[in-house]
């Protein structure tokens, strides 16, 4: 009986030091998110212990980077596509926090082709209920006179990804459009003050904040405020790899 007790016992202690292991060297766990495959490659092709699942019609990456577990989608173009692969990511794989990269139009003339932003504010340009009294942009009600809906990217951790000081900061917007002439993106940038503009960010923000998860929205210009589609064809596949590029460096050398 007293061997038996003691037998138990010693198992017991070896099942905790095995868990006390695993959960030690349990990866934190992020989500990065990119619209198009030109987005989210580069960051593929930095991943080691890669596999990949599908679900329905998610499509997801997962590897490691540095000290994270990652989990990389391309969620597709639009406010929709981005918002449900956010949700069934947060609700699969419960990450800590989300990086959306890629690329976005500019509106300031402080930015030009090539420069990466970080969003500090996000918000839904498209979104119109001014119908009802309520300013263009303002999603949940009311009740704040001339404020639109506003999303904020985690400022802890767009600090981390903000140490390059060519990387600015301001404003990014998002509909449902692609906005191509200048005359549309000067009055969306004197209506919200907006210094980019994208079609995904302010939905996965949204969609974040909705669940607490904090987010961080990176993005490189790939057109200027007098620029056309033409620029933007030109320039989206050698531009889309720096905001990629930022992510993987910060997250492959954090300690």
């Amino acid at each position: 009986m007293r061997n038996k007790f003691i037998y138990c016992i010693v198992l017991l202690i070896v099942y905790s030091v095995i868990c006390g292991f695993f959960w030690i060297t349990k990866k934190e766990t992020i989500a990065i998110i990119g619209a198009m495959d030109v987005e989210t490659i580069e960051v593929a092709n930095h991943l080691s212990d890669i596999h990949y699942k599908k679900y329905g019609n998610f499509e997801m990456v997962i590897g490691t980077l540095g000290k994270y577990k990652i989990v990389l989608s391309k969620s597709g173009v639009g406010k929709v596509n981005s918002a449900t692969t956010t949700q069934f990511i947060i609700d699969k794989y419960k990450p800590s926090f989300i990086i959306n990269m890629g690329i976005a139009g500019g509106l300031s003339p402080n930015l030009k082709s090539g420069d990466t932003i970080i969003a500090d504010k996000m918000i839904q340009h498209d979104f119109d209920m001014t119908a009802f009294g309520c300013p263009k942009g303002y999603i949940d009600a009311c009740v704040r006179p001339n404020t639109p809906t506003i999303y904020y990217s985690d400022k802890r951790i767009g600090n981390n990804f903000a140490k390059d000081k060519s990387i600015k900061s301001g404003t990014v917007v998002t509909g449902d459009v692609f906005v191509a002439d200048a005359k549309s993106k000067i009055a969306i940038r004197k209506e919200f003050g907006a210094d980019a503009v994208d079609m995904e960010s302010a939905a996965i923000a949204q969609t974040a904040k909705r669940n607490n998860i904090p987010v961080v929205v990176i993005r490189t210009i790939s057109d200027g405020i007098n620029d056309t589609t033409n620029e933007y064809k030109q320039n989206k596949q050698n531009i889309a790899r720096k905001p990629a590029l930022i992510v993987i460096e910060v997250l492959a050398t954090e300690r």
